[in-house]
């Protein structure tokens, strides 16, 4: 499930997002624009907050 997805499904803003796993909202952005990949810690808070298993966040089509 792309981050962008699983956020919108849950409800949040990138700025919700952002401030619940301690990054900015330009980072979350980021991470949907496929810009960045967050740090493992951060894909766990991630998936936490949004109720998945943080390597669903992971594309393996983009990250190889």
């Amino acid at each position: 499930m792309e981050l962008k997805e699983a956020r919108e499904n849950a409800g949040m803003s990138m700025q919700e997002l952002g401030k619940a796993v301690g990054v900015s909202a330009a980072a979350i952005c980021r991470y949907e624009q496929g810009k960045r990949i967050p740090k493992t810690q951060i894909a766990k808070r991630l998936a936490e907050t949004l109720g998945l298993v943080w390597y669903e966040l992971i594309d393996t089509k983009k990250a190889g």
